[in-house]
């Protein structure tokens, strides 16, 4: 039996907004880069939004250009992006960049004691097929979560595309998304993030109707996770090999 294409790639919208979110965001600019419109409006909502930074990207300053303040700089950038996303209640865990896999017990406790004070509905994290190992490894400090887990996780899109099952409308929120990837002037020295990520974004509208200029893309898994659902699901499937192998 074929699939029609709507079985495999979304043609209209999702909304998440009402839920209460935890985004775990691997260095400052992933969060906004990768799921900022949404951010927005889950605060314009009136929901909780939680954002941890888990690495201070320490080396992502390639060629020295910003010198031994660079930790501070990218910080306080990802203050401003927080101030311009609405979002009053984040926390850096200065955990170093490229260095997350040598500390997965310690970040897992921590953020497993984040999703029991917080409580959130919804997980955001880098999905799985993105190649920074910093990004393979905050999926993995999730999706460990995935049996017990109430709520769902939303994998996002960085550096590289994902094979997404919904979509969310963020024309409404994509300037004040624009000015917030503005704010990490390091990272946009080193990467035109703002023309790129607008291309995606304006890509993924391809499937929706004309009123929708810009739109996220995510991975939406529903939890407590059953065996089952990795064998029927195409969208997950198409995908798990992947996961085998982060």
């Amino acid at each position: 039996m074929s699939l029609n294409e709507s079985d495999i790639y979304p043609f209209s919208v999702t909304d998440l907004s009402s839920k209460d979110a935890l985004v775990i965001a691997p260095h400052p600019d992933d969060e906004t880069l990768g799921c900022g419109g949404s951010i927005i409006k889950h605060v314009q909502a009136g929901s909780r939004v939680k954002v941890i930074f888990l690495t201070n990207g320490d080396k992502g300053d390639f060629k020295g250009k910003f010198g031994k303040d660079y930790i501070n700089i990218r910080k306080k950038s990802a203050s401003k992006a927080m101030e311009i996303l609405g979002v009053n209640d984040f926390e850096f865990w200065e955990f170093g960049d490229r260095e997350i896999n040598a500390s997965l017990d310690k970040i897992s406790e921590k953020i497993k004691n984040s999703m029991e004070t917080f409580n959130p509905s919804v997980i955001y994290a880098t999905s799985p097929l993105e190649a920074h190992p910093d990004h393979k490894s905050a999926f993995n400090l999730v999706w460990q979560f995935r049996e017990i887990f109430k709520g769902c996780f939303a994998f996002y899109e960085v550096l590289m595309a994902l094979y997404p099952n919904i979509l969310v409308d963020i024309t409404s929120q994509f300037q004040k998304k624009q000015k917030a990837i503005k704010q990490y002037k390091t990272e946009n020295y080193y990467n035109d993030y703002l023309e790129k990520i607008s291309g995606l974004n304006r890509f993924r509208t391809a499937t929706l109707p004309n009123s929708i200029k810009y739109a996220e893309a995510f991975l939406l898994i529903n939890t407590p996770l059953s065996a089952s659902y990795l064998n029927s699901n195409f969208i997950f499937n198409s995908q798990f090999h992947f996961i085998n192998n982060v």
